[in-house]
């Protein structure tokens, strides 16, 4: 953008806004989490029973090395493990564990998408599995364990 029209998509990237490269259909989650409302913004979108969670790497998301820093994205597969342990349910939740593995680097103006299934729930936990992608392929796989609260009426 600067000197006219011969910016690089990443350039371009940096001069737009979080919300104008949200794919369409995405809303932003805020306001619930402030330490969450902090890494972000995250969001999601929910089409019948299926829930994807997404976030755009930007500059406040770099380690030194340019790419998006690990604790950044364990933040946001976090936010994916309790979204999906609260899909269909009206109820809250806490993490009790989470463990992950890197398997490859995300960089910024990425679209990272969450993904994942519940496994198992009993009456005070779930068990779940997840993924972070971009563009479909893997950038940290994540195992979640969280306890099931009740929500106080």
């Amino acid at each position: 953008m600067l000197g006219g029209n011969s910016a690089t998509p990443m350039e371009q990237s940096l001069f737009m806004s979080d919300e104008q490269q949200v794919p369409e259909g995405y809303k932003h989650y805020q306001g619930v989490s402030p330490a969450e409302d902090n890494v972000g913004p995250f969001y999601y979108r929910k089409e019948g029973d299926d829930l994807r969670l997404g976030m755009m790497a930007g500059e406040k998301h770099a380690n030194g090395m340019g790419a998006v820093h690990g604790g950044v994205l364990l933040c946001y597969a976090d936010y994916a493990a309790t979204m999906l342990a609260l899909n269909g349910v009206k109820e809250s939740c806490v993490t009790i564990s989470l463990s992950s593995d890197f398997l490859a680097a995300a960089h910024l103006g990425d679209w990272i998408e969450g993904t994942g299934t519940v496994v198992k729930r009993t009456g005070s936990l779930t068990f779940l599995r997840g993924e972070l992608s971009v563009e479909g392929n893997p950038v940290l796989s994540f195992q979640s364990v969280l306890r099931r609260l009740q929500k106080k009426s």
